[in-house]
C-alpha cells in the first residue's frame, strides 16, 4: 500500500490528461509526490480499468476501430465526456504518428535499395520505335497540351512571385476512350524531367471512389493517401489499396506530409511543391454533388486545392467528362481553369495515328482477314484503337465490332436498360436542331447519367458540340435497346462496311449507306415534325450554288414533312438509256439491254410508284449515274405536291482531284433524265428538284449553270424549280449525317488498302 495521500480525489480520466507539474500539486506531502505520480502512472490494473471504461463508452456509440472513430462526425464524438474525449484523441494521435513514422522508415528502406523508380501507369502503353527511341502515339493536339503545362511548371520553378493567372488548375476533358489516362501518364513523366515531382492518381479502377471520399474530414486525406500509395509502390512496396486505405495514419495525411516523404525518399526532386494528376476526378465531383449539400461541395474541394496552391511549384491536373465538374474546382479555389480538350481524330488529324493502324495490320498477315469495319468505326477514337491493340497483345483474336467490348459499352447498355427512351430522344434532338449544326444537349440535361458518355467538341465561337461515340451506336450490345426500325437501319449500315476488298468502290457503297441511314433516322424520329423547306436544304444540302424560283411559289418558306418509309427494289431513277444493272450482277453488253423497252417501262413505273409512296429511294443500279439517293419531302400545302432532293455521294481519296466539269455533268444527267419521254415524273406532282453533289475530300465544287440552262428552262415550263448544292466540308457532312455518323465516314486516305508504306517520321509526333 502506498504511504502517500492525495489531497483531492479526481477521476482517472482527468488524471491522464494532466501534465506532470499539475499531478505533483495534487499531493499533500511534496516529498512523496514524485513517487506517488510514478506509482499511479504505472499502475497496470488501474490503467486497464480505465481503458476498459473508455472502450465501453465507445462501444455504446458504435465505435470498434480507429477508422470508425475518425469517420464519426465531430458532433457525435462530442457526446463522450470531455476528459475521455481529450484522452482518446491524444492517444489515437500518438498511435497514428507512430504508425506514420514506421511507414516512412519502411519506404525509406525500400527507396535506398531501389536503383530506378517506376511509377505505376494509369493505362496500357504500346511503344512504337521512332528514330531508334521507344515512344507512344498521342497526336499533335495532345502533345501541345503537354508542352503548355510543362512550360508553365518550369516557369513556376523560376518565378520569384507566383501569379494566379500563371498557376491555373488544368482540366483534361474528353469522353471515354479518347486517351485521357495516357496523356496524364506522359505529362507526369515530362514534368518529372524538369525536377518537380509529378504523381498520377485515379478515382477509378483499384483506387475507385467510395463514400469514404465524400466528407469534409476525409476527402483531402484520402486524396493525399492515393499520392502516398503511388509513391510507395514506385519503390516496389506492392501495397494493396483496400488494406492501405484503412491504415491508421490516413487521416493525418496532408501535402506537407507528402513532401516529407518526398524529401526523405526522392531527394532528386524539389520540395517546393508537387504536381498531382488526378484521373477520373469527375467521379469524385459527381459523387460529391450526389451525396453532399451543393453549397458544401466547393468547401470540400477547397480542402484539396487550397494547400496545393499555397506551394509555389505545386499544381493540380484533373481529368473528366464534362465542363461543370472542373468549374466547381474553380469556384472552390478562385483559380483560373485551363481546359485541355481531347478532340476525336478527324480526317485532317487522323494520319497522326496511322502508326497504330500499321501495327494492327501486322497482326493480320493473311490477305483479306483485316477487319475494316472495326477500323472504320474505331478510327476516330485513339483509345479504342489502343484497346484493340492491347487485346491483340493478349493473343485475343478480334475480327468484329461485337468482340471489342470496352467498359463504356457495358455502362451504356446498363443505363439504357434504366432509360430505354434515351436513344429516341437523342436522335430526335440531333435532327430537330437541323439548322444549328449542333446538338443542344437538352436530352443530356434530362438524362444526366448519359452525360459522361458524350463527346464534347468546342467549335470556334460556337456552343459545345455534343455527340455519341459512333462505335457505341453500332455495337451489337447496344442495338438490342433500339426500336425494330432503328435496329434494321444499323444492321444494314454495319453490313455495308464488311465488303472485301475494302477499296474505293466498297467505300463508296458504305458512304451511300451512311447517307441513307442518316436520312432514315431522320424519317423515324422527325416524320411528325414540320420544317421550312429552307431549313431542310440548309441542314442536308450544304452550300447553295443556284436556285431557280418560280414566280408562283415561295418554296423556301413553305413547310415540309419527312415521309416514314424506304423504297426497296427500285432499280433506277431517273430512267436512263444506259444499263440498269443491280449491284452484284455482271455488267451486260450493249446488245442485251440498250433497247429493252419493256424493262425500261417497268423501271419507270416502279420509280413513279416509289416517288408517290416512299420517303427515301436508294436505286440498286450501278449505272444510275448522278443519282445515288432520293429524298422525297411532302409540302404541307398539298397543292404543291412534293420536292425531290437527289444526292450523288462520291468517295474521293485525299489525292483525288475533282474535275471542274464533274458537278455540272452529274447534274445534267439527272435533269435530262427527268425530261425524258415518257415522263418519269408522271402524276407525281413534283414542285422542286434539288441536286446535291457530296464529295469526301473537301474539294471546292462549282457548277457551270450556263450549261444547264436548257434543262432548267424545260423543267420550269413543267412547273418544277431547280436548285444546285454541294456537301464537301466537315461541317456540311456533319450536318447531313449527324456528328455521330460523320465520324464513321470511310477514311479518305488509302492506307487501309495496304498499298502504300507509311513514313513514320512524318506521322509520329
Amino acid at each position: 500500500m502506498p504511504t502517500w495521500r492525495i489531497a483531492t480525489d479526481i477521476p482517472m480520466t482527468t488524471w491522464i490528461v494532466l501534465n506532470h507539474e499539475s499531478k505533483l500539486q495534487l499531493f499533500n506531502d511534496p516529498r512523496c509526490a514524485e513517487s506517488a505520480v510514478s506509482y499511479v502512472d504505472n499502475a497496470p490494473q488501474t490503467m486497464h480499468a480505465l481503458q476498459n471504461n473508455i472502450l465501453a463508452l465507445l462501444n455504446k456509440i458504435g465505435v470498434m476501430t480507429v477508422s470508425q472513430w475518425h469517420a464519426m462526425p465531430e458532433e457525435r464524438q462530442s457526446q463522450l465526456p470531455s476528459d475521455v474525449l481529450f484522452l482518446l484523441r491524444n492517444r489515437i494521435q500518438e498511435r497514428m504518428e507512430r504508425e506514420w513514422s514506421k511507414f516512412l522508415e519502411t519506404v525509406k528502406t525500400l527507396a535506398d535499395g531501389t536503383e530506378q523508380v517506376e511509377f505505376r501507369k494509369l493505362t496500357h502503353h504500346h511503344h512504337f520505335n521512332y528514330r531508334g527511341k521507344e515512344t507512344v502515339i498521342l497526336g499533335e493536339d495532345r502533345m501541345k497540351h503537354i508542352e503548355l503545362v510543362v512550360s508553365n511548371i518550369k516557369a513556376l520553378q523560376e518565378a520569384k512571385e507566383e501569379a494566379k493567372e500563371n498557376h491555373p488548375i488544368y482540366c483534361v476533358v474528353a469522353a471515354p476512350r479518347q486517351g485521357k489516362s495516357l496523356l496524364l501518364d506522359v505529362l507526369c513523366s515530362s514534368i518529372r524531367c524538369t525536377g518537380t515531382l509529378a504523381v498520377s492518381i485515379t478515382y477509378n479502377s483499384a483506387t475507385a471512389y467510395t463514400e469514404k471520399d465524400s466528407s469534409l474530414l476525409t476527402c483531402a486525406p484520402r486524396f493525399w493517401a492515393r499520392v502516398v500509395y503511388t509513391i510507395a509502390n514506385a519503390f516496389g512496396a506492392n501495397l494493396g489499396w483496400l488494406s492501405f486505405q484503412n491504415s491508421s495514419f490516413i487521416s493525418l495525411l496532408t501535402l506537407d506530409r507528402v513532401l516529407e516523404l518526398v524529401k526523405m525518399c526522392l531527394p532528386q526532386y524539389s520540395t517546393k511543391g508537387i504536381v498531382v494528376a488526378a484521373d477520373e476526378f469527375s467521379e469524385l465531383v459527381k459523387c460529391l454533388r450526389s451525396n453532399s449539400e451543393l453549397q458544401d461541395v466547393p468547401l470540400i474541394l477547397s480542402s484539396i486545392t487550397k494547400p496545393i496552391y499555397t506551394h509555389p511549384c505545386s499544381a493540380l491536373i484533373v481529368s473528366g467528362f464534362v465542363v461543370k465538374d472542373p468549374q466547381l474546382l474553380m469556384t472552390a479555389s478562385s483559380r483560373p481553369l485551363t481546359m485541355l480538350w481531347l478532340n476525336p481524330a478527324v480526317q485532317s488529324t487522323r494520319e497522326q495515328y496511322y502508326p497504330i493502324l500499321e501495327e494492327l495490320k501486322k497482326r493480320y498477315p493473311e490477305a483479306g482477314t483485316f477487319p475494316f469495319a472495326l477500323y472504320e468505326w474505331t478510327k476516330f477514337s485513339p483509345g479504342l484503337l489502343g484497346l484493340w491493340l492491347e487485346k491483340l497483345n493478349a493473343t485475343t483474336p478480334i475480327f468484329s465490332i461485337a468482340q471489342l467490348n470496352p467498359p463504356v459499352v457495358i455502362t451504356l447498355a446498363m443505363k439504357l436498360g434504366e432509360e430505354p427512351s434515351f436513344f429516341a430522344e437523342y436522335w430526335k434532338e440531333c435532327f430537330d436542331l437541323m439548322t444549328e449544326n449542333l446538338l443542344g444537349l437538352k436530352c443530356l440535361r434530362k438524362y444526366e447519367q448519359f452525360y459522361s458518355l458524350i463527346h464534347l467538341v468546342p467549335p470556334d465561337n460556337q456552343d459545345l458540340l455534343g455527340f455519341l461515340n459512333p462505335f457505341l451506336v453500332i455495337h451489337e450490345s447496344i442495338r438490342v435497346n433500339y426500336s425494330v426500325a432503328e435496329r434494321n437501319v444499323f444492321q444494314k449500315l454495319e453490313s455495308a462496311f464488311t465488303t472485301v476488298p475494302w477499296d474505293a468502290h466498297a467505300k463508296g457503297d458504305a458512304l451511300e449507306m451512311l447517307v441513307v441511314s442518316a436520312l432514315q433516322l431522320r424519317q423515324i424520329h422527325t416524320h411528325s415534325s414540320s420544317f421550312s423547306f429552307s431549313e431542310v436544304l440548309s441542314a442536308l444540302c450544304g452550300v447553295l450554288h443556284y436556285h431557280s424560283h418560280l414566280s408562283s411559289l415561295t418554296i423556301s418558306t413553305m413547310g415540309v414533312k419527312f415521309r416514314s418509309t424506304l423504297a426497296t427494289g427500285v432499280e433506277s431513277f431517273p430512267c436512263h438509256d444506259s444499263s440498269c444493272v443491280n449491284k452484284g450482277e455482271a455488267k451486260p453488253t450493249r446488245n442485251t439491254f440498250c433497247y429493252d423497252k419493256e424493262r425500261k417501262e417497268a423501271r419507270r413505273i416502279a420509280a413513279i410508284g416509289a416517288i408517290k409512296s416512299h420517303g427515301i429511294i436508294h436505286p440498286t443500279s450501278v449505272m444510275n449515274k448522278g443519282c445515288d439517293i432520293i429524298l422525297v419531302l411532302n409540302f404541307e400545302d398539298k397543292s404543291k405536291g412534293c420536292a425531290l432532293i437527289i444526292f450523288e455521294a462520291k468517295y474521293f481519296s485525299s489525292t483525288t482531284v475533282l474535275d471542274e466539269s464533274t458537278p455540272s455533268t452529274k447534274a445534267r444527267m439527272v435533269l435530262e433524265g427527268l425530261l425524258k419521254n415518257p415522263n418519269p415524273l408522271e402524276g407525281c406532282n413534283v414542285s422542286h428538284v434539288c441536286f446535291t453533289l457530296c464529295v469526301t475530300n473537301g474539294a471546292n465544287v462549282t457548277y457551270d449553270v450556263a450549261s444547264l440552262d436548257q434543262c432548267i428552262k424545260d423543267l420550269k415550263d413543267q412547273g418544277i424549280s431547280v436548285s444546285l448544292h454541294s456537301v464537301s466540308t466537315k461541317e456540311q457532312w456533319m450536318s447531313l449525317l449527324s456528328p455521330t455518323l460523320y465520324f464513321a465516314l470511310p477514311d479518305i486516305d488509302e492506307h487501309t488498302n495496304f498499298t502504300k508504306p507509311i513514313n513514320n517520321s512524318q506521322r509520329i509526333q
